[in-house]
């Protein structure tokens, strides 16, 4: 859709039929509105609405009767008082009445009558709209509506299943992770920077032309492989800093993320100088059974069990993930279509929050979801838009397989995460109600369910691979490359009539 298409003046809307189930009940009373309808964007149409002076004299003598009824005038029975006093004492309620009423009922209809299905509520500046006193009303809108494209052929879509079998040296790491919540951060009094250590150092963000974006002091945060900050990552942070002495200076590539506020700077390379001050290292606790049985273990026996079916059900969901991955990588190739970019603006600052939720329900660590955070808070346009078109696809597919979330389904899926949290599914429900995420709760559900149909079609090839998560060390600041800007003074939000 593009706003060079010719506007469509539709003056006389679809007669409601026995065929058209939807249409406007006797007690809605059809309208005589003139609609004109115009591309004016990606997923964006103008609406020019009229509606004739018989229709608004219609409902002001409806709305003048019911409130000659319902608002006495002292000295007169209710109903009883003449018109003319009635309109002179109430005339900005009436007129108010008039105007809410004509509004609502002319969205009801077109809503009804074109099908624009709209993603969010129409703009409409109802406050500038003003009742005429003699002639008809005319007002316009604007609407963001679900872009239209055909059914993607989902069926038979070939995936590469991974098949991954961790080794003993992986369930050590793990143990090692887990016993370090017990640890002691102890000064290194020998040798330099490694891997796991922990490093208090002062922080220089550069630009490439050598400005300081920033500066932080006295950082204290173990050394990964990988670090990321709130914009950005330095991937390479561990390989760099490994072997540094304390009063030494390194400097390590980094590169900013596409959602940082300076257009400038989105995806740019900057330079992460970091001073080194101090140095400590973990000590962990020594695994007897005395010590274990006070964390829940019998013996270090029991500890490895529950790791290794910790290991096994993360592999198992990313593997999942990664099959997930090629299909919409699939389906949205094959079925290219855009988004209102005012929308994805909009809805950028809850990506951060939906995918946070999600990984919790799917048992990862507060750690690992922290480092996930900052990644998708740093390219939020990006995920945002592509989970726009993920729902929009997933939903087209539900619709054709005639899919649907239950509220047994929903409390499913609340019992599984109360499992995994140790809590009451009473507990998290509560929760996730206060949270207002039981939609996006339902949504998740929807996604597992889709997704499983298709890989029923789908034509699927098991692949050894050896990389994984469980490989990954990255750990996640509190700080920003860039310093923080002053909030941009939102203009008030034009009123809605719903």
């Amino acid at each position: 859709m593009t706003s060079s298409e010719p506007e469509t003046d539709v003056a006389a809307p679809p007669a409601e039929t026995d065929d058209n189930p939807a249409a406007v009940t006797e007690a809605e009373r059809r309208m005589d509105l003139a609609v004109a309808i115009s591309d004016v964007g990606p997923c964006k149409k103008h609406l020019k609405i009229t509606i004739p002076r018989e229709e608004i004299d219609r409902q002001l003598g409806d709305s003048l009767d019911r409130l000659r009824r319902e608002a006495p005038i002292p000295g007169f029975r209710p109903g009883r008082a003449p018109k003319q006093l009635f309109l002179k004492r109430f005339r900005k309620e009436l007129a108010d009445e008039v105007k809410s009423t004509l509004l609502t009922n002319s969205l009801k209809q077109i809503d009804l009558d074109y099908k624009l299905e709209p993603l969010s509520q129409p703009k409409l500046d109802v406050a500038a709209i003003v009742l005429p006193d003699e002639g008809p009303l005319d007002f316009d809108m604007e609407v963001e509506v679900r872009p239209q494209f055909d059914l993607p052929d989902y069926r038979g879509v070939s995936v590469r299943r991974p098949k991954v079998e961790f080794q003993d040296s992986d369930v050590d790491k793990q143990v090692a992770r887990f016993l370090a919540r017990y640890g002691q951060i102890v000064p290194k009094l020998e040798g330099t920077a490694a891997i796991g250590d922990f490093l208090t150092a002062k922080l220089v963000f550069l630009a490439a032309d050598g400005r300081v974006l920033s500066e932080r002091d006295e950082i204290e945060f173990r050394i990964p492989q990988e670090l990321r900050f709130q914009d950005g990552s330095a991937p390479r942070f561990g390989e760099i800093m490994t072997g540094a002495a304390v009063g030494e200076t390194r400097d390590v590539e980094a590169t900013l993320g596409t959602g940082v506020s300076d257009a400038d700077l989105r995806s740019a390379q900057i330079t992460l100088r970091v001073e080194v001050k101090d140095l400590k290292q973990m000590r962990l606790p020594e695994t007897s059974d005395e010590f274990l049985r006070t964390i829940g273990f019998d013996d270090l026996t029991e500890l490895r069990a529950v790791v290794r079916r910790a290991l096994h059900r993360r592999i198992q969901n990313e593997a999942r993930q990664i099959m997930r991955r090629q299909i919409m990588d699939a389906l949205i190739k094959a079925t290219p279509f855009d988004l209102p970019t005012d929308l994805i603006s909009r809805e950028e600052r809850n990506t951060v929050l939906r995918l946070v939720q999600e990984l919790r329900g799917e048992g990862m660590s507060e750690n690992d979801i922290r480092a996930r955070a900052a990644q998708i808070r740093a390219n939020a346009h990006e995920a945002t838009t592509r989970n726009f078109k993920e729902l929009l696809l997933l939903s087209k597919i539900a619709e054709a397989e005639e899919i649907q979330v239950g509220e047994a389904d929903i409390e499913l899926e609340i019992e599984s995460i109360a499992d995994r949290a140790d809590e009451s599914p009473r507990r998290v429900r509560a929760r996730m109600e206060k949270e207002g995420s039981l939609d996006s709760l339902a949504e998740r559900i929807l996604d597992q369910k889709v997704i499983d149909r298709i890989l029923g079609y789908a034509a699927i090839e098991d692949v050894a691979i050896t990389k994984t998560s469980l490989d990954e060390d990255i750990e996640t600041l509190d700080e920003s490359a860039l310093p923080p800007t002053e909030e941009t003074t939102e203009e008030p939000a034009a009123e809605v009539v719903e």
